[in-house]
């Protein structure tokens, strides 16, 4: 019988479902203090799940009839050394098909020889591409270039390739939606788009983006070729969409269907905000927003997220998932995810970590 309160019924089942996360932190999930530790920089805590996919539903085959994804993610050796690289995987790093961590390596697995790109494993996959002796901006593009040769030669094919940093947040379920009725067999990619600099524009590094199967294939089987069949400004977000367009590839369009992007070049609050500075009028493609219409309802990512954030906003948008999911299968209500919920859900987060008000300041709607 369902309680005619439909506020009464609500809180009911929230209180359950608290109940069955806290249950659920004995086996495979710690408790929420446990996971933040990781999350900050503690090198101590080894093999602690950050997943929330499995809080409500954990027999849910989240990737079925989903295209697979290869996931390229630049750090370097102060990240790892810090365990930011580590919180980047357990958040949503290890959600990719497969991945590398392209980087110097740490200098006690680094290799002697650096002609040819070499790979370990010290709680992540990490490769050194080819003739990476120093971290620099000015090479950037060459240690991307070898990393796709390396996955090219090394690995099966994948639908699609993704690039980030590794101060992005990735949601590789909403990434896998977007792109799960799109053709792999066409050479384009998706990201945020920029409109300068490159002929038809090129996407934003910092958050990542995504090359189709035939756009990575083409790309790389001409570096194979000869390396310098792609620019080599070091800027490795204009090389490699230079070089896709140079072999016919597109760039396709990533906003919603009411203009809200999916990919966000600054943080999330900057977006909120609008203070991201006027350089970006100058360089977004669309016409940056502020407030509720800055962003779509399904995210896929978010640049210049520090650890906290990137753990913030997975759980502000896996825990909405969950509650309106189990709350419909009593209801029958049909409510969708929303990026103002994932919004408030983020700030709450926030001011219960921090003892703070900010959601009283933002939330004002």
């Amino acid at each position: 019988m369902i309680p005619q309160n439909k506020n009464l019924f609500f809180i009911i089942i929230l209180t359950g479902l608290i109940i069955l996360i806290l249950y659920q932190s004995n086996s495979e999930l710690y408790s929420y203090g446990q996971r933040i530790k990781t999350v900050f920089y503690q090198p101590e805590e080894k093999n602690i799940s950050l997943s929330t996919d499995n809080w409500i539903y954990p027999d849910e085959d989240l990737t079925k009839n989903l295209p697979s994804v290869f996931c390229l993610i630049k750090t370097h050796p102060n990240n790892i050394k810090i365990n930011k690289t580590l919180n980047i995987y357990k958040v949503w790093a290890r959600k990719c098909d497969n991945y590398r961590f392209i980087t110097l390596l740490p200098e006690h697995l680094r290799p002697k020889n650096s002609s040819e790109t070499f790979e370990v494993f010290e709680n992540f996959y990490m490769i050194q591409p080819k003739g990476l002796v120093r971290e620099s901006h000015g090479d950037l593009s060459l240690k991307v270039y070898y990393s796709m040769i390396y996955a090219y030669q090394k690995f099966k094919p994948y639908d699609w390739y993704y690039i980030a940093d590794d101060d992005a947040y990735v949601n590789m379920r909403n990434l896998k939606e977007f792109l799960k009725d799109k053709s792999t067999n066409e050479s384009i990619t998706y990201g945020y788009n920029f409109k300068v600099i490159v002929k038809d524009g090129y996407h934003s590094g910092g958050p990542g983006y995504v090359l189709s199967n035939a756009a990575f294939t083409t790309m790389t089987q001409k570096m194979i070729e000869n390396i310098n069949n792609c620019p080599n400004s070091g800027i490795d977000d204009v090389d490699i969409s230079s070089c896709v367009r140079k072999y016919n590839g597109k760039k396709g369009k990533s906003i919603d269907e009411q203009g809200r992007e999916r990919w966000l070049v600054m943080s999330l609050m900057t977006h909120f905000t609008g203070t991201y500075g006027g350089w970006l009028d100058g360089y977004a493609e669309n016409p940056p927003r502020k407030g509720l219409n800055c962003c779509a309802d399904n995210l896929i990512a978010v640049h210049y997220m520090s650890p906290r954030d990137v753990f913030r906003l997975d759980l502000a948008i896996e825990v909405q998932k969950n509650v309106l999911k189990l709350y419909d299968n009593y209801l029958k209500i049909g409510k969708n995810v929303t990026f103002k919920n994932i919004f408030k859900n983020y700030v709450l987060l926030e001011d219960i970590e921090n003892d703070s008000n900010k959601y009283k300041e933002l939330v004002n709607f």
